[in-house]
């Protein structure tokens, strides 16, 4: 496994390869650890071969768009308590709401801000996984085995 100065993981599912470029060399310079998914299919691909610390997914792609892949992964227990930002062109607030009704945890517009995206996405990666929980599943029955 690859370990970055951060030592954290962040898979980007973008399929426009301008997009692609721009936030893979930002992530890199910040010290980040990268993977490009160029739809939301290829996403999920990624993120059981290897477990994403943090999820940058644009909501419009083709073949599995980004409102049907985050339907999918926050269903998934071994996803589920991944963040996830939303990636979207479309600055205005009700895209904000519809993004956080799909299951996404925080949204970015683009074009974005530098210092605004990497201080959004250290905030995220500095959470405590021990007292953090998205709150998509905050709600639901502990676990068996949490409960002893």
């Amino acid at each position: 496994m690859i370990e970055t100065k951060k030592g954290k993981y962040i898979l980007v599912a973008e399929d426009d390869p301008t997009n692609q470029y721009v936030f893979r060399k930002i992530l890199e310079r910040a010290g980040y650890d990268v993977e490009i998914a160029e739809h939301g299919q290829k996403a999920l691909e990624a993120c059981k071969a290897r477990r994403p610390d943090l999820i940058l997914m644009d909501m419009m792609m083709p073949i599995l768009n980004g409102y049907e892949t985050v339907a999918i992964m926050v269903q998934d227990p071994n996803l589920d308590d991944i963040p996830i930002l939303a990636l979207t062109a479309n600055a205005m607030r009700g895209d904000e709401i519809k993004t956080r009704e799909a299951g996404c945890d925080d949204h970015i517009a683009k074009p974005v801000q530098m210092k605004e995206f990497l201080d959004k996405i250290e905030s995220w990666l500095k959470r405590d996984p021990k007292t953090w929980m998205p709150a998509r599943i905050a709600g639901r029955e502990p676990p068996l085995s949490a409960t002893g």
